[in-house]
Order: structure tokens, then C-alpha cells, then sequence
């Protein structure tokens, strides 16, 4: 008897028979592994192909008659299951071929038992006849009132909603537009009330396009939740901002705070001014013109203003915000090292900087061996 794996030496005393020789003729380290595998896959479709032969046959289409060729189960043929068309669009073809929708069918009123006719492809048991319908119909429109037999709307106060989109808007649960807009109960039951529905919507879009409000500041303003903005706008189809759009005007609006960020890898922090002002500085030459201003006493604020420019190389509206400002000679200055110095994109700011009525100073730095070297300083 065979107390242990001839292969992988593993101690088989526990096992039954069956399991010894499953692990022996399984086992990892078997030579002949991969061929028992090939053999038993062999052997498992040679029995597949004598219970269920396949046919190659050659068939006529039954929708366009064209030849096409098919394999199939012998089984299967015989059952009826095979391509009986040459494509999706014949098989579509055929079936359609002698459906007629306006076909009717008896069936009976699901309410009070009355027959009734209904169309071919409708299920029976589940349709009303037209004066159960019409019960049902005054029970099941909230929206409706009912007046000399006629059912008119309860917003618009016609029989036939002219602009059905907005009644249906204004029956939904929770209205925002009574609750969070003062809409005008007066006009209800009448067509004014589709003035005052287009109302808030030029009021949203003003908020938004020309107020340049964001949607947290709409949400402030109507007393709000903030997600609930969103699916207004969504609903009203108000089509947003684009996130570079979104971010220029946070950035003109003084939104967005660089004094945490830091985005260019040189010397960067916080220094305190003569006059008690904690300024953010981004490189070592804007640290050392700090000092000599403060050594002159000169008042002077640090990326405070925030100023719209035309880029004619991106070719769209940015904001600048100038280095250094000194309200007391109305002075920007600007400092740049040699390599974040654009010559195309200062020249775009200085027009508009110019066009404002500012007086405009560039310092142009670079460092050699260590040591901060103004290149140029240059008055505009």
C-alpha cells in the first residue's frame, strides 16, 4: 500500500484510497500533469460529440430568401431551435411581418365586469371601461378641479395645459417655488401664473450669469440646502459654469486664498510686515524687497488686488494678482526670477495695468552661487 506521494513525499496514511490516488494523479509536481489534463478534455468532447453530433447545414432565409450556413446540434435542429433568417433585420422583418397594432381583442372592464374591446398587444384583466375611467380620473387628478362636468387645471385653470411641463412642475410634493421664491398664490387658476413661473427663472439666471453668485451664494440668499440648487437648475435646465470659468471668478472675488498653497517649489512662507501685517512671501527675492520697504517704513499690501486681463496666448479673460501694491504712490510691483519671467504674458498685463492708471514697477531676478542678483528693475 502507498503510505506516501511518490512525487511530492507528503505522508498520504490518513487518507481513504480514493483520495490517494486523486492527490498522486493531481499532484503539483507530477511529470504527467498537464498531459492526464489534455487527455480527460479529449475525452470529454469525443462524448459530447456522440450524444449531440453538430450539423453544417446550408439554409434559405425565411424573410429575404437568401443562402446562409448554420452549425447546429443535431438535437436542436430537430426541435426547432436554429437561425431560421440570415440577420437581425430579417428575424425582425418576419416577426413583424403580420402583426397588426390596431387589432382588437375582447376583454372585460376589470371594475364593473362590462365587455370591452382592447388592442392586440395590451394585457387582458387590467384595463377600464370609459365610465370607470372616468371615475377614476377625477379620484386620481389632485391637480384637477372639477367644474360642470369639466375637469380643468387647478394652476392654469384650462381644460388642455398649454405649457404642461410647468402645471406639472408646480403640483410636485414639497414645491420649492411656493417655499423658497415667494411665488404669487394670486395668479394661480389663471395664465399668469406662467409669467410668474418664468420670473424666477430670469431671477436664478441673473443670480448666476451677471451677479456671478456661485451656487452655495444662491443657497445663502434663498435660505436653501445647497444640493437642492443643483437639481433646480438641473430640472430648469440652466446649463453651469465650466470649472476654469467657476475658478476665475472665485479668484476675482477673492474666494480662493493662495496664502496655504504652494505651487512653485522655491523658498516660500509668512513674514511679518514693520506695521504688524503677516504677508505671504513665494520666492527669496520677493522676501528681500519686503525688507527694504520695511526698513523705509512704506506701507504696502500683498496680493490684495485682483485685476481682469486678456491673454492672447491662451486667448481668454484671466486674472492677475500683482505681487506687491503701494496704495500711498499707486504702485504694482512685480517680481519675477528669469525663469517664471513671460515676456508675452507681461506684456498683456501691463496693458492692462496701464489702462487703469496704475504706476508699474518689474524686478527681474537670478541666483549664482547662491547669492540673490537683481538683473534688471525696470519702471513703466
Amino acid at each position: 500500500m502507498i503510505t506516501n506521494c511518490p512525487h511530492c513525499n507528503r505522508d498520504l496514511k490518513d487518507l481513504k484510497p480514493t483520495q490517494r490516488g486523486n492527490h498522486i494523479s493531481n499532484c503539483v509536481l507530477n511529470p504527467n500533469l498537464i498531459r492526464n489534463k489534455e487527455k480527460r478534455s479529449e475525452t470529454k468532447l469525443k462524448n459530447q460529440r456522440i450524444k449531440n453530433p453538430i450539423l453544417k447545414l446550408k439554409l434559405n432565409c425565411l424573410s429575404c430568401g437568401k443562402e446562409y450556413e448554420i452549425e447546429v446540434i443535431e438535437s436542436y435542429y430537430k426541435n426547432g431551435r436554429y437561425q431560421k433568417c440570415c440577420s437581425k433585420i430579417c428575424s425582425n422583418h418576419l416577426s413583424m411581418k403580420d402583426y397588426n397594432d390596431n387589432e382588437l381583442k375582447k376583454d372585460f372592464c376589470k371594475d364593473c365586469g362590462k365587455e370591452i374591446q382592447i388592442k392586440k398587444r395590451t394585457k387582458i384583466g387590467i384595463s377600464n371601461c370609459d365610465i370607470c375611467k372616468n371615475k377614476l380620473r377625477k379620484k386620481w387628478h389632485k391637480d384637477k378641479i372639477v367644474i360642470n362636468d369639466k375637469i380643468i387645471c387647478k394652476f392654469c385653470g384650462e381644460e388642455k395645459c398649454d405649457m404642461p411641463h410647468i402645471c406639472r412642475r408646480l403640483n410636485q410634493k414639497n414645491n420649492v417655488y411656493f417655499k423658497y421664491f415667494n411665488f404669487n398664490k394670486k395668479y394661480l387658476g389663471s395664465k399668469k401664473v406662467y409669467d410668474e413661473y418664468n420670473r424666477i427663472i430670469e431671477q436664478l439666471k441673473k443670480d448666476y450669469y451677471k451677479d456671478e453668485l456661485s451656487f452655495p451664494d444662491i443657497a445663502k440668499k434663498y435660505k436653501m440646502n445647497y444640493q437642492t440648487v443643483q437639481t433646480i437648475f438641473k430640472s430648469l435646465e440652466i446649463i453651469p459654469r465650466t470649472i476654469s470659468k467657476s475658478v476665475f471668478n472665485a479668484i476675482k472675488n477673492g474666494k480662493i486664498n493662495y496664502d496655504n498653497n504652494n505651487p512653485y517649489p522655491y523658498k516660500n512662507g509668512f513674514h511679518i510686515t514693520w506695521n504688524d501685517k503677516k504677508v505671504h512671501y513665494r520666492s527669496s527675492y520677493e522676501l528681500d524687497y519686503y525688507r527694504k520697504l520695511d526698513e523705509q517704513k512704506i506701507d504696502y499690501d500683498v496680493e490684495k488686488l485682483r485685476l481682469i486681463y486678456y491673454d492672447t496666448q491662451k486667448k481668454r479673460r484671466r486674472v492677475a494678482i500683482p505681487d506687491i501694491h503701494i496704495p500711498e504712490n499707486n504702485l504694482i510691483v512685480e517680481i519675477k526670477s528669469v525663469w517664471t519671467h513671460d515676456e508675452q504674458n507681461w506684456k498683456d498685463r501691463l496693458k492692462t495695468y496701464k489702462k487703469l492708471g496704475y504706476k508699474v514697477k518689474l524686478i527681474i531676478g537670478n541666483s549664482k552661487n547662491g547669492l540673490n542678483i537683481i538683473e534688471k528693475e525696470i519702471d513703466f
